[in-house]
């Protein structure tokens, strides 16, 4: 019998990614304005965070730091060609994760997409993992699936980024996600954001 077989791999979840090669120039600047903000409010916000300290999050536009406020949204001016004319509403907050912390698996509602940018990362300082939407996939979960069907189909359960400092990811907001303990000896500090897309009238 002949066979014309071929997988077609649909929908895939697009994580982009930038990094800021110049980052060492704003990385001191920002890890000092993120202790000042947790010191004007200590108790922060208890969101996905297990431990750990979160700010409140608020539109980029009112961030009071300008260098923040310049690293995201020029970093976010990348994609708009991609977007051919839609808008953007950037809402962000900052996060310390000292050791032991992590934050449990969640995803951001009523937004389109995510994303993260690593300020301090220490080696072992808790990655970023990613969910496979189609994790309770029966079909996914056959022992007999086989490690080269998985690769062939792209069929990963969970994906793994360590956090960089400088590097910024971009994901759709309905992707699951979790951040691993931080397991270093200091904190891990990163910025975290939302993207709302809208058709002006």
């Amino acid at each position: 019998m002949d066979l014309n077989y071929k997988v077609i791999n649909l929908f895939p979840s697009s994580i982009h990614s930038l990094t800021i090669d110049d980052f060492g120039n704003y990385r001191d600047q920002l890890i000092k304005e993120t202790y000042q903000e947790r010191d004007i409010d200590p108790t922060g916000r208890k969101i996905s965070n297990y431990g750990g300290w979160q700010s409140d999050q608020i539109n980029i536009q009112e961030c009071k730091s300008e260098t923040l406020k310049e690293i995201i949204i020029g970093s976010l001016s990348r994609f708009e060609p991609l977007l051919n004319g839609v808008s953007m509403i950037i809402e962000g907050w900052k996060n310390i994760n000292a050791p032991g912390d992590f934050n449990v698996k969640h995803n951001h509602p009523r937004s389109n997409l995510s994303g993260v940018l690593w300020i301090r990362a220490p080696k072992n300082s808790g990655n970023i993992v990613f969910t496979s939407p189609q994790f309770f996939d029966r079909f996914n979960e056959l022992d007999s699936y086989t490690e080269e069907f998985k690769y062939n189909s792209n069929c990963y359960m969970t994906y793994y980024f360590s956090p960089t400092e400088g590097r910024i990811l971009i994901f759709p907001s309905s992707l699951e996600h979790e951040v691993e303990k931080n397991k270093s000896s200091e904190d891990r500090i990163s910025y975290s954001f939302n993207i709302k897309l809208f058709n002006e009238e």
